[in-house]
C-alpha cells in the first residue's frame, strides 16, 4: 500500500496537471464558452450600477441568475478597463455553427476574433479581464477536486486506489477541466455541491453536531445564492435526514442558516418580480428555448439524453467543438466497465453483508448523484439547450466515485495501485489529447501544408491570392461529408472586411460562405504575405445525382457591395475562379460477370440495342474495376455487312459529365446513345463499340468473356432484325 504521504504527493501532481491543463484550455479565445459573454455582462452590470439587475432588460441573458458567482468576480474584473466590450460584443459570427459534430475549425467560433485580443491580451482590455475571471474559475474548480477527495476519504478512508482513481476521474474529466477554464456560475457551484455532499457525509460518518449543522446551512445558502437549480439538493438532504432520527432536532438551524444566507434574493424576487427563483423571468428573454411553454414534455427529454451524455464526457465551446470517434470509444469503454464494474461490485458487498454506516452512505452518494440526473431530465423536458451532459457536473464528486469503485472489482488486488497511476496517467493524457488535437485548433488559423495538391494563381483584386487546393478533384457519395482545402496568401492590406464563398457552378449542391480561415481571420486583419488554409467541410445531400461532375468556383466577395472581386489568372487575363471540380460517384458493386473486358480496367455487359424509324439507342453498361488516369472516350460505330461506315457517335460516359479518370472502383456506370437520322438499313448493318484514349487516340484493347482478344479492339453487335428489338452481341 502506499504511504499518506506519497498519497498527498500523487494528488499534488494531479491538481498540478488539472491547473496545467486548464490553463492551456483558457488560452482559447474568449466569449466561446458556454453563454460566457453574459456571464461577464452580468459582471460588468453589477460594476456600472452598483445593482443587481433586471432579469428582462437583456435578450438571452443570464441577469435571471443568482448573484454570489457575480459579486465574487466583480472585485476582480473591477481591475481591469474593457473599453472595447462594446466593440467585440457586436462581431457575432453570422456563419456560427456549422457541422457541429465534425471536429475541426470551420466556424466552431460564435464571435470573431482580432489580433488584439491575443497573448499577451495588451492591445484589449477585455481580454485581460477574461483571462484573469478564468483564472479565477480554474481556482474554484482546483477547490472541487479537494473537497473531492475529502469525500472519497471519507467513503474509503483505508482504500489510497480507489481515492487516486477516483480525484483523478475529477480532475481529469475533459468538460469539467474546459468549463473550469471558462467564466460561469457553475464553477462555484461544483464547489459548493462539492463541499455539500462532504459534509452530509461526514455528519453521517461522526454523527450530527451544532458545527456540522451550521456549516451545512452556510454552504446550503451559499449554494443556493449561486444557482436556483441547487433547490433540487433537497432529495439528498430529505434521505440523510430519515436515515438518521439524530439529524431531526438540527433541521430548524440548518434551515434557519440556510435562509438567513440566501434567503433575502428569493424574497426580493417574489417581492420586485413576483417570482422567487426568477425561472419565468428567464423565460421571457428565452422564450425561444421553452418545448412546450414551459410545461414538461418528458418525452422529449428523455429522447435527447444521447447529447447529454456525449456532452457530458467532452463537447466544448459553445457545443461546437466535438471530438474525434476514438476519444468517445475510450469513454463508451470506461462507461460500461464502471457500469458493469458497480454491478459486480453491489452484488459482493450484498452477498457478505453491509454495515448500516455503509448503507447510509451508499444512499446518501446515490441520491445525491440521482439529483443532478432528475434535474438534467427536467432541464431537458422544458428547455431546448436543456440537454447539456454539463448539468450533470455538480455531481462530479459521484461520478469519480462510480468510476472508482466499479475498476475496483475488474482490477486484481496486488495491481490496483499500479492500475490507479495508469488510469491517471490515462485520463491526463486523453484531457491533453481534447485541448491541444481537438480544442485550441478549432479556433486556429490553420497553416499551409508543406505541398499542395492542385497549385493555383488566381488573384482576387489587389489584396489576395489563391495559391492551391486541396484534393485535386475532390470525390464523395451522396450521404458522405467531404472536406476540401483552399490555401490562400494575402497581397495588401484592405478596409474591406470580405467574405470567402466556395460554390459549383449552375448548382446549389456546393454554396458556402465565411469569413476567411474559417471564420478565424478578419480581412481587415490579415498581413501582406501571410498565407491560411481553409478547410471547408462539405456534407453531400443524400439526394445528390451520382455519377456527376460540378465545376467548383471559389473566391473573395464583398458583403456590402453584394460582388465578388474582379479575378484574374496568372498570365493577368481576367478569368471565371473555376478551381477544380467535385465528383458524385456511385456506390461500388460487388464485381459481376461481364460479356467484355476493356484492358484491365473496364468491363462491359452486352449492350442492348433499339432500333426504331430512323432511330438507334444503344445502352450500355460499364463497371469500373481500377481507378484511372485516362480519360477514353466511348466510339458507336454503324457499319454495313461490308465494314463500310454509315454513322457515327464518340462521346465522354454520361454526356461528357463522368470521364472515366474519375469512376470508382467496383462502380457501374449506365450510359445510352442516340443516334438520330440513321438511314434505313441494310440486313447485315452491326454495330461496333469500344472505347479510345482521348489524347492519343489509341483503342483499348478487347477481350470477350473467354478471353479471346478481338479485332480492331472493338465489340460487334448485330443490328437487330426486327424493330425494335435488343439485340445479343458477338465477339
Amino acid at each position: 500500500m502506499i504511504s499518506q504521504r506519497h498519497e498527498r504527493i500523487i494528488v499534488g501532481l494531479i491538481l498540478a496537471m488539472y491547473v496545467l491543463l486548464g490553463l492551456v484550455f483558457s488560452s482559447g479565445p474568449i466569449f466561446e464558452g458556454p453563454d460566457e459573454i453574459e456571464h461577464y455582462r452580468f459582471i460588468r452590470t453589477l460594476l456600472e450600477t452598483r445593482a443587481l439587475p433586471d432579469p428582462a432588460s437583456q435578450p438571452r441573458s443570464q441577469y435571471h441568475q443568482a448573484p454570489l458567482y457575480y459579486l465574487i468576480a466583480a472585485p476582480l474584473a473591477a481591475l481591469f478597463h474593457d473599453n472595447d466590450f462594446a466593440q467585440i460584443d457586436g462581431r457575432i459570427n453570422p456563419f456560427y455553427p456549422y457541422q457541429m459534430a465534425v471536429p475541426g475549425n470551420d466556424n466552431k467560433n460564435l464571435y470573431l476574433h482580432t489580433r488584439a485580443e491575443a497573448f499577451p491580451y495588451s492591445e484589449s482590455g477585455t481580454a485581460q479581464a477574461v483571462h484573469a475571471l478564468r483564472l479565477l474559475s480554474i481556482v474554484l474548480g482546483a477547490g472541487t477536486i479537494l473537497t473531492s477527495y475529502r469525500v472519497f476519504s471519507i467513503l474509503w478512508p483505508h482504500r489510497p486506489d480507489r481515492r487516486l482513481i477516483a480525484v483523478a476521474s475529477v480532475a481529469f474529466l475533459p468538460q469539467f477541466v474546459f468549463m473550469s477554464s471558462t467564466i460561469n456560475n457553475d464553477n462555484l457551484l461544483y464547489l459548493c455541491t462539492s463541499l455539500f455532499l462532504w459534509l452530509i457525509l461526514r455528519q453521517s460518518q461522526l454523527g450530527p453536531s451544532w458545527q456540522n449543522a451550521f456549516g451545512l446551512g452556510i454552504v446550503l445558502g451559499l449554494t443556493l445564492l449561486t444557482k436556483a437549480s441547487a433547490a433540487f439538493l433537497i432529495l439528498p438532504i430529505g434521505v440523510a435526514t430519515v436515515l438518521d432520527r439524530r439529524t431531526w432536532r438540527f433541521v430548524p438551524l440548518i434551515l434557519t442558516i440556510t435562509f438567513t444566507v440566501a434567503g433575502w434574493w428569493y424574497i426580493r424576487n417574489w417581492i420586485i418580480y413576483g417570482d422567487p427563483t426568477l425561472a419565468w423571468e428567464s423565460l421571457l428573454v428565452w422564450k425561444t428555448e421553452a418545448i412546450r411553454n414551459g410545461s414538461i414534455a418528458l418525452g422529449i427529454g428523455l429522447s435527447r439524453l444521447s447529447y447529454s451524455y456525449a456532452t457530458f464526457w467532452a463537447r466544448f465551446g459553445q457545443g461546437a467543438v466535438a471530438v474525434g470517434p476514438p476519444i468517445y470509444l475510450f469513454f463508451n469503454s470506461l462507461t460500461l466497465l464502471t457500469c458493469v464494474g458497480m454491478a459486480g461490485n453491489l452484488i459482493r458487498h450484498l452477498r457478505t453483508g453491509v454495515k448500516l454506516p455503509a448503507v447510509r452512505q451508499f444512499l446518501i452518494v446515490t441520491s445525491f448523484g440521482a439529483t443532478w440526473i432528475v434535474m438534467l431530465i427536467y432541464f431537458a423536458s422544458t428547455a431546448w439547450s436543456g440537454n447539456q451532459g454539463r448539468y450533470l457536473l455538480p455531481g462530479i464528486a459521484v461520478w469519480g466515485a462510480c468510476i472508482a469503485f466499479g475498476l475496483d472489482v475488474l482490477t486484481p488486488y496486488k495491481l490496483r495501485l499500479n492500475v490507479a497511476l495508469l488510469e491517471t496517467a490515462t485520463l491526463a493524457g486523453v484531457v491533453a489529447l481534447c485541448v491541444v488535437g481537438y480544442f485550441l485548433p478549432s479556433y486556429k488559423v490553420w497553416p499551409l501544408p508543406a505541398a499542395i495538391a492542385q497549385p493555383l494563381s488566381l488573384r482576387y483584386g489587389d489584396v489576395a491570392e489563391l495559391i492551391g487546393m486541396s484534393p485535386n478533384n475532390p470525390k464523395g457519395h451522396p450521404g458522405d461529408v467531404i472536406h476540401i482545402m483552399l490555401y490562400w496568401r494575402a497581397l495588401h492590406t484592405t478596409p474591406l472586411e470580405l467574405q470567402t464563398y466556395l460554390h459549383t457552378l449552375d448548382s446549389d449542391l456546393v454554396r458556402r460562405d465565411s469569413f476567411p480561415a474559417m471564420g478565424h481571420l478578419l480581412s481587415t486583419d490579415w498581413q501582406p504575405d501571410e498565407t491560411w488554409t481553409e478547410s471547408y467541410v462539405v456534407p453531400i445531400p443524400d439526394n445528390a445525382p451520382i455519377r456527376t461532375i460540378y465545376p467548383l468556383l471559389a473566391g473573395l466577395y464583398d458583403p456590402v457591395q453584394h460582388r465578388p472581386l474582379a479575378v484574374t489568372d496568372g498570365l493577368g487575363n481576367t478569368t471565371t475562379p473555376i478551381i477544380g471540380h467535385i465528383i458524385i460517384s456511385g456506390i461500388a458493386e460487388a464485381h459481376a460477370p461481364a460479356a467484355y473486358h476493356f484492358g484491365n480496367s473496364i468491363d462491359l455487359s452486352v449492350p442492348q440495342i433499339t432500333y426504331n424509324g430512323n432511330q438507334l439507342k444503344v445502352c450500355l453498361r460499364w463497371q469500373s474495376l481500377h481507378a484511372m488516369t485516362t480519360d477514353y472516350k466511348v466510339f458507336v460505330h454503324v457499319l454495313t455487312e461490308s465494314d463500310m461506315l454509315l454513322t457515327q457517335a464518340d462521346f465522354q460516359p454520361r454526356q461528357g459529365l463522368y470521364p472515366t479518370s474519375d469512376w470508382e472502383p467496383g462502380e457501374i456506370i449506365p450510359d445510352c446513345a442516340t443516334l438520330p437520322n440513321v438511314p434505313n438499313l441494310a440486313t447485315g448493318t452491326r454495330i461496333a463499340v469500344g472505347l479510345y484514349d482521348v489524347t492519343t487516340g489509341q483503342r483499348l484493347a478487347v477481350q470477350d468473356a473467354n478471353g479471346n482478344t478481338l479485332p480492331n479492339s472493338r465489340v460487334i453487335v448485330p443490328l437487330p432484325e426486327t424493330q425494335p428489338r435488343s439485340a445479343v452481341a458477338k465477339g
